[in-house]
């Protein structure tokens, strides 16, 4: 699995994350957010991050 490149940005409203998935299809991520837990996947594309 490979990390894409990634930004995190905050304001006092939101958390935003910016992945860079090239040649990566639209149809085909999968996204899971709850509490602290944030997984994102998009074949060979793997991130994890624990906010």
């Amino acid at each position: 699995m490979i990390t894409p490149a990634f930004e995190l940005n905050q304001d006092p409203d939101f958390l935003t994350i910016t992945i860079n998935v090239p040649y990566a299809k639209v149809s085909e991520f999968d996204v899971y957010f709850e509490g602290k837990d944030f997984k994102f996947y998009a074949k060979p594309y793997f991130l994890r991050q624990v906010m």
